[in-house]
């Protein structure tokens, strides 16, 4: 059968019409937006301060502060007279020196405060020693107390440099009397000294502990 030209035109162009409305060829694309982002983001003011204060501590042994009393009345819980008594009877002798030895400083040191009844009980490092003693200031130190030259670095340390000795007595001169062993190290020998006054080694301090 024919299909009259008009009709067939007609039917076309619906066709065409309907399928570019349903689904056209080419989609609008989205719009994007590239627009720089700033250069500049707003910061936020953030602020520190040092503080410059001097500390009256700064510099001391972290290992002593604990047991650091800067009073000069804490009593001896021991006899003085009888220790120094020891201490300087040995005044000219020498002993072995080595670990534990006791011709070493802090081996007589122990030695004398014990004679007197002190309780020196401790060990293993130079500021363990003193667990059972009270660190003084040096203005405080009195006779019957120990000084001990410490690393101020490596307090605990067992360096070149590390010495005790017990004080005796305090002169108005600011100086000390002293008895002490193994001076010259490796001697053992015990000696006293009647003008002393603590010169530790660079990077050594001196510390007083009193039992």
């Amino acid at each position: 059968m024919r299909v009259p030209v008009k009709a067939f035109v007609v039917t076309l162009i619906t066709s065409v019409t309907f399928a570019l409305g349903a689904a056209p060829a080419v989609a609008t694309p989205p719009i994007e937006d590239f627009s720089p982002v700033a250069a500049v983001q707003p910061t936020v003011n953030l602020s520190q301060s040092l503080d410059t204060t001097p500390d009256p501590i700064a510099g001391e042994a972290i290992d002593s502060l604990l047991e650091l009393d800067p009073r000069s009345d804490v009593p001896h819980h021991f006899d003085v007279t009888a220790t120094i008594a020891l201490a300087e009877s040995e005044v000219g002798t020498s002993r072995p020196t080595g670990w534990s030895q006791p011709g070493e400083c802090i081996m007589s040191a122990q030695r004398w405060i014990r004679a007197g009844g002190g309780n020196w009980v401790g060990g293993g490092d130079p500021v363990s020693n003193y667990n059972t003693a009270t660190r003084m200031t040096l203005a405080a130190a009195a006779p019957g107390d120990i000084i001990q030259y410490e690393n101020i670095s490596s307090p605990t340390s067992w360096v070149t440099g590390v010495h005790t000795v017990l004080i005796t007595a305090v002169h108005t001169d600011g100086t000390f009397s002293i008895v002490e062993s193994n001076n010259p190290g490796g001697s053992g020998l015990v000696s006293k000294n009647d003008s002393w006054t603590p010169a530790p080694p660079a990077g050594f301090q001196a510390v007083v502990w009193r039992f």
